[in-house]
């Protein structure tokens, strides 16, 4: 029997919140969870060549993962400077179920994909493992209120060992 292989692979589920630490000390106090892996975005000396609705821009956040079953990570997301997705989010809502990001062989052809559709594209930019380059897009009328976020697929390896750095 033949599988198909799918186009995206999900891969993440991205919540935004106000404070990363209370939400790590917490999940590890109440359900037993590891240390969520906590990391400064940017990573200073690093252009993430970020966009925001179009226009290059600089902000700052934190951003904690925390690895589950089947390959997903959930990402807690918390804007610390300048106006971001993030930020507007937290300003519009509660923290919350922000994104799905699925990771995509051909990362070009998936954003073009998704601008054909009629999508916006809200940010881009470089992620914190080498060679990740990251996009979300509005999807929210289509999905509930989701923003979807595609990535360049990087493997497993790439997942858990390149983290950028500039050392």
């Amino acid at each position: 029997m033949d599988t198909v292989k799918r186009k995206y692979n999900l891969d993440q589920i991205g919540f935004v919140v106000n404070d990363i630490n209370k939400i790590s000390n917490n999940l590890k106090k109440l359900i037993g969870v590891d240390e969520i892996k906590i990391v400064n975005w940017p990573i200073p000396g690093i252009d993430p060549e970020s966009t925001h609705r179009g226009n290059k821009c600089n902000w700052k956040m934190r951003l904690g993962f925390l690895d589950t079953i089947d390959n997903v990570t959930l990402e807690f997301i918390q804007p610390i400077e300048g106006v971001s997705i993030f930020s507007e989010f937290l300003e519009a809502h509660s923290p919350g179920l922000h994104h799905l990001r699925f990771s995509v062989k051909d990362f070009d052809e998936a954003v073009e994909d998704f601008i054909q559709e009629g999508y916006e594209m809200l940010a881009s930019g470089r992620g914190v493992h080498k060679g990740s380059r990251w996009a979300f897009f509005d999807t929210r009328s289509d999905y509930e209120g989701l923003i979807i976020e595609l990535r360049t697929e990087l493997g497993k390896d790439a997942e858990k060992d390149q983290w950028l750095s500039n050392d």
